[in-house]
Order: structure tokens, then sequence, then C-alpha cells
């Protein structure tokens, strides 16, 4: 019986092995025709810096963030005014957060949560016909905003 059980493990052992094996085994002065067949594989180019998306129509009471690179827009499909933006800064949560909480003021909101932890953060807002939030979360060394509000 063990007879029987060592070739057949012998056998599975070298399948599923790759091809790779065939350039080892062979021998100087031979080719691996299966080689010359297969297309290398082009070096991927270097990513292009993302362009700012440009034309966000933003409230005085949820306005961009100063110097910050505006990521994405979006509004809500479903009829209401659900708008949300996605910034990006170098600057700190910190200052991220008073500069909305002195905008949402403003804007005649009344705070409803305001959370600041580890460089990120979350803020929002209402009043009776509109309502705005932010969430700060980090991307490498920069702060992605988003901004999200509605009415007004």
């Amino acid at each position: 019986m063990r007879l029987l059980i060592l070739p057949l493990l012998a056998g599975l052992a070298s399948c599923g092995s790759g091809g790779n094996d065939v350039a080892h085994s062979l021998g100087e002065g031979q080719r691996n025709e299966t080689a010359a067949l297969v297309p290398e594989e082009p070096v991927p180019a270097r990513p292009e810096p993302e362009t700012p998306v440009s034309g966000a129509s933003m409230p005085e009471f949820a306005p961009q963030y100063p110097g910050s690179i505006i990521k994405s827009v979006s509004t809500a499909q479903s009829g209401s005014d659900l708008h949300e933006v996605s910034l990006e800064t170098s600057d700190d949560a910190a200052a991220i957060m008073a500069f909305y909480r002195e905008k949402f003021l403003a804007g005649g909101l009344r705070k409803t949560a305001d959370f600041m932890s580890g460089g990120t953060g979350m803020l929002s807002a209402a009043a009776r016909d509109k309502k705005a939030s932010i969430a700060i979360s980090k991307n490498g060394a920069r702060n992605v905003i988003i901004v999200t509000f509605s009415g007004g």
C-alpha cells in the first residue's frame, strides 16, 4: 500500500509547480520556445495627477474649505436636495473643525454633533430648513473632508 501512495504523492507534488520550472530545466545553449510566444507585460505608466473637479455650488453655511481641492461632487437622485462634496487639504483637523463650526453658526445652524479624535472628526448642525455635516479622515499626509448639506 505504501508503494502506491508514494508515487501518487510525488505526482501531486509536481502538479501546479507553474511554468517557471521549464526555464530552469533547459540545458546550456537550449532555448525556451514558450518564452518567445508570451509577450512581455508593459510597465505601468506613472498615474497622472488627479484633476480637481470644478463647478461645485456650495452654500454660505457649508462652503468649500479655503485652499482645499474639490475631489468629487454628488447629488441625491431621489429628488431631494441632498449634496455631498469631497475636498482634500493639507490643513489639520482642528483648523478644519474650527472653520466649519464658525460657518455653521453664522449660517443659523445649531450644532447637533461635534467629535474629534486622532486627527479625524465629525461635525453636524441643523436648522429648520437646512442641514450640514462634515467628516474628516486621513489620506496619507492630507485630510479628506466630506461636506454634506441640504436646504438653504
